[in-house]
């Protein structure tokens, strides 16, 4: 998983590599590593370079990325943080698979440009977390 982030973080990961569970794996990593705010702040930026160069500069939802992380470091706080990375990832793939984010948001908001660009409250369902 480590190897993973290192290729992500110097856009050397191939794109087909690029996956939600890939997403994820990055995810649990800083937020392993760094406060929450931090862990948001690097993936973004890191999101939005990975993407540029990848030659998808559009492709950054932010309502995405911080609903995940969130999720991430809710779990993260409960389980407390001895649990192996892979292990935390396959518990946290199966929890938030992608039709998860159509629990809370209607395809019409996740995919709006104001959700791209900012941070935007679910429309169908409150998070639990």
């Amino acid at each position: 998983m480590i190897e993973l982030v290192e290729q992500f973080e110097s856009c050397c990961l191939p794109i087909v590599h690029w996956t939600h569970r890939a997403h994820l794996a990055v995810g649990i990593v800083y937020v392993s590593r760094f406060s929450f705010d931090e862990a948001l702040s690097r993936i973004r930026i890191q999101i939005n370079q990975y993407n540029r160069i990848s030659g998808n500069p559009l492709g950054y939802n932010e309502t995405i990325t911080v609903l995940f992380l969130r999720k991430i470091a809710s779990v993260m706080s409960h389980d407390g943080t001895n649990i192996v990375l892979h292990t935390r990832l396959s518990e946290l793939a199966s929890i938030c698979n992608r039709a998860w984010i159509y629990d809370h948001y209607s395809r019409e908001l996740i995919w709006s440009t104001e959700a791209k660009a900012s941070w935007k409250e679910p429309d169908v369902k409150p998070l639990d977390f």
